[in-house]
């Protein structure tokens, strides 16, 4: 064999065995436990999991908005112009403070109009006590008949009744005109008031489509989040139990509340109507950069199993109406197993039954011989 071909072949065996090299994974000695990995690196993907004694705790995780507890859309009862806006957005208002103020020129007319018909029908009433009066005096000496004095009594009861619904309507004049000074329902902080101008016409809330909304107040001392739950969590949510509170936008912070509200019907979803989700509120106390409209991550503890036997959610099969696990037995093969479980968490499930602590199983389906 001549030179040149000796080396094309030292050469050939030489990279067949760095492939070969760099093909062996660095944890193939590991018992094949995990599968892959970054060289240098912690091994990605475990496929096997050891049964060990850990502590579950079963809550219920949703996600929401965060809204006043108490809060008033506040709307004219009477059409007309905004005359002043006293407030803006932002500012705290007392109870009774005045929030706008609308020109009371048409409301003050019809209050004069009811005014003077107050008058007129109080006249009227006058005239038919004197008719009355005179026909009751003729009917004795028998100038009038019978029927003569009933409708002399007739006109009198029906003027007064007139007077009566003049005085009603004057006394809603007047207090259309006290309705022209919008005041704050109760304390709290206006919000949605900066559209506002003075000038613009607003629709009374006396009408079909409900008035105008002008701006809102809300008590900010005692704070809500509004979830909608799905039917497994809401039958395992009562009220009075505490959640915790996050917020995405404010690290770290973290509040205590209490379930104040749960639906006891459910109700359609606004994304999918054939979906029925169960409104829940939670309330807690404001401060920290805590504030209405952020968006808050509710958790509530349900159920905890202290010192339990658990293995990771991931290691449980679904087979029909049984659980199966694949734990390895004593002489290294992998064995199907039915097991019983209790609590889970984000990660691991409680076993009662089925597997011991400190055996292996596996995090994928394996191929057992029955």
């Amino acid at each position: 064999m001549s030179l040149k071909k000796n080396l094309i072949i030292l050469t050939t065996v030489a990279l067949a065995a760095a492939a070969t090299v760099h093909w062996w994974p660095e944890d193939a000695d590991k018992g094949g436990r995990r599968a892959g990995g970054a060289k240098g690196g912690a091994p990605q993907n475990p496929i096997e999991s050891i049964v060990a004694i850990r502590d579950i705790e079963e809550t219920v995780d949703a996600a929401g908005y965060v809204r006043p507890v108490i809060f008033s859309d506040v709307k004219a009862e009477v059409s007309g112009k905004i005359q002043k806006i006293h407030v803006k957005d932002g500012q705290v208002v007392k109870k009774g403070d005045i929030l706008i103020e609308l020109d009371p020129l048409l409301v003050k007319a019809d209050q004069e109009e009811a005014r003077r018909n107050v008058q007129l029908q109080a006249l009227n009433l006058e005239k038919s006590t004197r008719d009355l009066k005179r026909a009751e005096a003729l009917r004795e000496k028998g100038f009038v008949s019978d029927r003569e004095l009933l409708d002399a009594r007739t006109a009198y009861e029906v003027t007064k009744l007139q007077c009566d619904v003049a005085q009603s309507r004057f006394e809603k004049a007047e207090e259309n005109v006290r309705k022209t000074v919008l005041v704050a329902p109760h304390d709290g902080m206006v919000s949605d008031a900066n559209n506002l101008v003075e000038g613009q016409v607003v629709i009374g809330a006396q009408s079909i489509n409900s008035g105008t909304l002008l701006l809102r107040v809300s008590d900010v001392s005692v704070l809500r989040v509004d979830v909608n739950l799905n039917e497994f969590a809401a039958t395992r949510l009562s009220l009075g139990r505490e959640a915790t509170i996050t917020f995405d936008s404010i690290p770290g912070l973290t509040k205590k509340g209490q379930v104040t509200f749960l639906a006891p019907f459910g109700t359609p979803d606004v994304k999918t109507p054939d979906l029925r989700v169960f409104p829940c509120q939670v309330s807690f106390a404001a401060g920290e950069g805590a504030r209405p409209g952020i968006s808050a991550n509710l958790s509530v503890l349900v159920a905890r199993e202290a010192g339990c036997l658990s293995i990771p959610v991931s290691a449980i099969f679904v087979e029909g109406k049984d659980r199966i696990v694949y734990a390895k037995g004593g002489s290294g093969e992998w064995e199907r197993r039915s097991v019983k479980l209790g609590l889970s968490d984000a990660g691991y499930t409680q076993v009662k039954s089925g597997v011991q602590v400190g055996e292996t199983v596996s995090l994928v389906r394996q191929t057992v011989q029955r």
